[in-house]
C-alpha cells in the first residue's frame, strides 16, 4: 500500500465520514480555514475553549506494522497547559503521542505510561509553518512500556529518538487538542500516513503539497443515465460531480443498469490554477469518490484513473456502495482512497503538471446488479513537492519569477540566481 492516507482538507467540511471518520466536538468544533493554509485551499483549524477538539480516522481492524505519519503545523497561539495533538494507536487507546508544550516546543509522549520520552524539542515560532513527521513500529504482545521505536522529525531532521509502549495493533490517528487546551490556536494541513508496504513511500512522507482536482469536463465516458442537479445532458455527467465539497444528493450520477460497462470519465480542473508549478515534482495522484446507493443492498462500483484520452486505465479493487446515503470512497471502514499512482499509468513514469492536465478520473460499475448505485463527487488528489521560495529576477525589460532552489529528485538544493543591476551587468 504504502501511502495509506493523504488529507489536504480539500474538501472542506468537518463533517465526520465526509473527509475523515469521525470528529471530536467536547471543546469546540474544529473549522476549516482557507485564509492560513499550505498549497490548495484551506486547511484545520483548532482552537478549543475547552475540553477535547480533534480528527480521528482508521486505517485497519487492527494491524501490528510500521508507520510513518506527517503533518505541518502552524501555531498561532500556545495551550495554556501542555496539549496532545497527533496521537497514534487504536480504537480509545493512543500510546504514541505528539505534545504540545506551553512554550511552544514537542516533546513525544507515551500516554499510556503517562510519561514524557525523552527530552522537548527547541520551540517552535509562531506564525510559522512546520512539517511534523513520526515513525512509530508497532510490536506484537501484552502492552509493555519501551519496546516500540518511536522517532519525531522537524523539517526533515531527527530530534527525538525513544521507545514507547506498543499498540499491538495499529488501526487510527487523531490530530487537534487530544486533551483540554484553553488558549491553543493551531492550523493542520497536508496529513500523510504511509506503511512499509510496495516500493515507494515506504519511510517518512518527506515534503508534500495537497491539492484537489475536480471533474471540468466530459471525458472518454457518460454512461451513468439517471441524473439529479447539474446541467442536462449525459456530456454534462461532469456537473453533477465536480463541485469542491459534496453535496450528495442536490446533485449526483446515477445507474440501475445490469452489466459491467456502465462509466463515467472526466477530464480534470486546471493544475496549474491549483498551484502546481511546470517542474514541480508529483509524489503521488489518488481518485477520490463520494458514493452512496438506495439502500444497504449489495452494489458497488471502481474508480478509475487514466493518463490521457483513450489511454491505459488503472482501476481500483471493487467498492461498496451499500449505504443508504452517502459516504467517501466506500460504504465501510476503513475508508481509504481506492487508487494512489505514483506514475502516469500512459507512459510508467513521474507524474508531471503537464500529463496532469490531460488526465482523465472516473467510475464505472463493475458488477451486474440492478440496485442503485449512485455518486455525488470525484476528484483526483494530487500531492507534489514545492520549491521553499521563489524569487523576481529582472531581465531589463520585466521581472521573470524564478526558483531559487533547485530540486536533484529527493531534495531542494539552492541554486544561484543572478539579477541585473540598473548599470545592465549581472551579479
Amino acid at each position: 500500500m504504502a501511502r495509506m492516507w493523504t488529507c489536504g482538507f480539500e474538501l472542506q467540511s468537518v463533517t465526520a465520514l465526509m473527509e475523515w471518520q469521525d470528529t471530536n466536538t467536547v471543546g469546540g468544533t474544529p473549522s476549516i480555514n482557507t485564509t492560513i493554509h499550505r498549497g490548495g485551499a484551506a486547511s484545520l483549524r483548532v482552537t478549543p475553549t475547552a475540553g477535547t477538539s480533534y480528527i480521528e480516522h482508521q486505517f485497519t481492524s487492527g494491524v501490528v506494522m510500521r508507520t510513518m505519519h506527517r503533518f505541518y503545523l502552524y501555531i498561532a497561539a500556545l495551550p495554556a497547559a501542555d496539549c496532545n495533538i497527533y496521537g497514534i494507536g487504536q480504537s480509545g487507546y493512543f500510546p504514541g503521542m505528539i505534545r504540545l508544550r506551553t512554550d511552544g516546543s514537542l516533546i513525544l509522549r507515551d500516554d499510556q505510561a503517562a510519561t514524557n520520552l525523552g527530552s522537548a524539542t527547541s520551540p517552535l515560532n509562531l506564525g510559522q509553518w512546520y512539517r511534523i513527521e513520526a515513525d512509530f513500529n508497532d510490536v506484537t504482545g501484552t502492552l509493555t512500556a519501551g519496546v516500540s521505536a518511536f522517532k519525531l522529525y522537524i523539517d526533515g531532521t531527527l530530534v527525538s529518538d525513544q521507545m514507547c509502549t506498543n499498540i499491538n495493533g495499529f488501526s487510527r490517528i487523531r490530530a487537534g487538542a487530544l486533551q483540554s487546551a484553553n488558549s491553543m490556536d493551531i492550523y493542520l494541513d497536508d496529513l500523510a500516513v504511509n506503511d512499509t508496504t510496495g516500493s515507494v513511500q515506504t519511510g517518512l512522507p518527506g515534503p508534500g503539497t495537497v491539492v484537489h482536482l475536480q471533474a471540468a469536463g466530459q471525458g472518454d465516458n457518460n454512461g451513468f443515465a439517471t441524473v439529479v442537479g447539474g446541467t442536462a445532458g449525459a456530456a454534462n455527467n461532469w456537473t453533477r460531480v465536480s463541485e469542491v465539497t459534496p453535496n450528495d444528493a442536490t446533485s449526483y450520477n446515477a445507474t440501475t443498469a445490469t452489466g459491467t460497462t456502465t462509466t463515467d470519465d472526466f477530464t480534470v480542473s486546471s493544475p496549474t490554477t491549483a498551484g502546481i508549478g511546470a517542474s514541480d515534482p508529483v509524489t503521488l495522484v489518488s481518485v477520490g469518490v463520494r458514493l452512496g446507493s438506495t439502500a444497504t443492498t449489495t452494489a458497488s462500483i471502481v474508480t478509475r484513473l487514466k493518463g490521457q484520452a483513450s489511454g491505459t486505465t488503472t482501476e481500483s479493487a471493487s467498492t461498496s456502495v451499500a449505504v443508504n446515503g452517502w459516504q467517501t470512497h466506500k460504504a465501510a471502514v476503513p475508508r481509504l482512497y481506492g487508487i494512489t499512482a505514483y506514475t502516469n499509468p500512459q507512459t510508467s513514469t513521474a507524474w508531471t503538471r503537464t500529463s496532469l492536465a490531460s488526465m482523465q478520473i472516473g467510475y464505472r460499475s463493475n458488477v451486474s446488479q440492478a440496485t442503485t448505485r449512485r455518486v455525488s463527487a470525484v476528484w483526483a488528489l494530487v500531492e507534489y513537492v514545492s520549491p521553499p521560495q521563489r524569487a523576481k529576477v529582472w531581465t531589463g525589460s520585466v521581472w521573470k519569477v524564478c526558483p531559487v532552489k533547485v530540486w536533484t529528485g529527493s531534495v531542494w538544493k539552492t541554486s544561484v540566481v543572478k539579477s541585473r543591476t540598473s548599470g545592465g551587468t549581472w551579479e
